[in-house]
């Protein structure tokens, strides 16, 4: 009876110890660590990432089957798009917020993919916004959503973390036809902007997996400080650049 007393005892002591969070959400503890996505978290991506088909030096980050959130949900499918990094830009860890983890496969709010960042160079990661925020088009194409000045004006408080203005940003843009799809490339001065006074995008749309699936803007977001553009500029615009959909 005393040892019956003594166990009744020490499971009421552990039944109030509070219990880990990952027991009750296991996705979301996972996604905190690198949103899963098959990169290694601060290893340079030269040392595990495949060469870029160019051999030009860079890596390819291309994503994989279950390795994101948005891909696990079905709003995405595997391999749907890639970009190149110098072999020195590293992955950045992505919190369950950012990722979309919590409300896959119907987000209503942006999120984010994955993240990487060069020393000295800035940072870039791939966000993904869905269409019926920027416009009443079910299922629209970039041209859809509208021109290059339109677009920026929807989708800059994303790429600039704070707002847009374009009086006070000046943006060069520039319109990249490939593969029978249409990508605006915005370059933008944004002193004062949350993500640093130097951002970079390059945009298109994409649709989900099957015919019933919404659209998405998505988009490779990069940022700079003033001394990191002067020293990364071309490798930042070059991540920016070879952003494209599989």
């Amino acid at each position: 009876a005393g040892a019956a007393s003594k166990t009744s005892s020490s499971l009421a002591y552990y039944s109030k110890l509070p219990l880990p969070s990952s027991l009750f959400f296991p996705m979301a503890a996972k996604a905190d660590v690198a949103a899963d996505s098959g990169v290694q978290i601060g290893i340079p991506v030269g040392k595990y990432l495949p060469p870029a088909p160019k051999q030009n030096g860079l890596f390819r980050f291309t994503p994989s089957k279950d390795s994101t959130p948005s891909i696990r949900g079905r709003v995405l499918n595997p391999l749907s798009y890639n970009l190149d990094l110098p072999g020195s830009w590293k992955a950045v860890t992505v919190g369950v917020i950012q990722t979309g983890d919590f409300c896959q496969p119907k987000c209503d709010e942006p999120w984010t993919e994955v993240k990487f960042e060069g020393k000295g160079a800035g940072k870039a990661k791939v966000m993904m916004v869905p269409t019926f925020r920027l416009t009443n088009i079910e299922k629209p194409s970039l041209e859809e959503l509208g021109d290059p000045d339109e677009v920026i004006q929807k989708i800059g408080p994303f790429v600039t973390g704070d707002y847009y203005d374009p009086e006070d940003m000046p943006t060069v843009t520039e319109v990249i036809k490939e593969d029978g799809r249409t990508y605006y490339l915005y370059t933008i001065e944004s002193p004062g902007a949350v993500n640093g006074p130097h951002n970079v995008a390059m945009v298109t749309t994409i649709e989900g997996p099957t015919s019933k699936d919404r659209y998405h803007a998505i988009m490779l977001v990069g940022s700079a400080t003033s001394s990191e553009w002067d020293g990364g500029k071309q490798d930042l615009l070059g991540v920016a650049k070879s952003f494209r959909l599989s």
